[in-house]
């Protein structure tokens, strides 16, 4: 299992834990900010290495760009479309499966599209060679920071920034789009990718289907 990220790699975590986000209103940054359930201050260290971790795949076909991360998901675990209890009770190729919480919840943050995302690849023979990422990187919040709201135009634009930087940082991936937000992302920065539907709100089939086609392309 690769333990080491590429320069490329190191540069894009770089500029990601140098971002400004302190002063965007209704946005958490998992990799610098502590959260009312962490376990402080161990939790952004912990977040900031399991994202390390998902990024060292050793030989990476797929990069699937999401929305943004949920309160439920990312937020508590600092790996895109996962969630804690996924780490605990599984686990995922390079993090593992892993012993030590970084909340102080009774239970377990679970969050369902983390568990369909990750049952897909591995029924599909990708989950080893996959990366996942965010249009918009940071976890945006409604009302309570234990909720979830779409990026707004400002933070998309923000967001391709970073986007930008991690394709770049892969040239050898097939990137895809996972729902709308990803995909004029993408369009926008004129990256041209195929696009699947996201496994919320109903969507679980037809993101299962997309990335059975994807698996016969790449």
């Amino acid at each position: 299992m690769a333990t080491h990220t590429t320069p490329k790699i190191d540069a894009f975590l770089e500029q990601l834990f140098a971002a400004p986000t302190a002063g965007m209103p209704r946005v958490f940054d998992p990799w610098n900010a502590v959260s009312t359930d962490d376990v402080a201050p161990a939790a952004v260290q912990g977040r900031r290495e399991r994202l390390r971790l998902h990024l060292c795949a050793p030989a990476p076909r797929l990069l699937l760009i999401g929305e943004a991360p949920g309160y439920q998901g990312t937020r508590v675990t600092g790996c895109p479309f996962t969630s804690e209890a996924l780490l605990l009770e599984q686990g995922v190729p390079r993090i593992g499966k892993v012993s030590d919480r970084l909340t102080s919840r009774r239970l377990p943050w679970r969050e369902p599209s983390s568990t369909i995302v990750w049952r897909a690849l591995r029924e599909e023979g990708l989950a080893d060679c996959t990366i996942l990422w965010g249009a918009f990187p940071w976890h945006p919040y409604g009302p309570t920071s234990l909720s979830n709201r779409a990026p707004n135009e400002t933070e998309k634009a923000i967001g391709m920034v970073l986007l930008r930087t991690l394709v770049c940082a892969l040239p050898t991936v097939t990137v895809v789009a996972v729902g709308n937000v990803a995909a004029d992302s993408l369009q926008k920065l004129g990256m041209k990718a195929d696009k699947i539907r996201h496994p919320s709100n109903g969507g679980a089939r037809a993101f299962r289907a997309g990335l059975a086609l994807l698996a016969k392309q790449c």
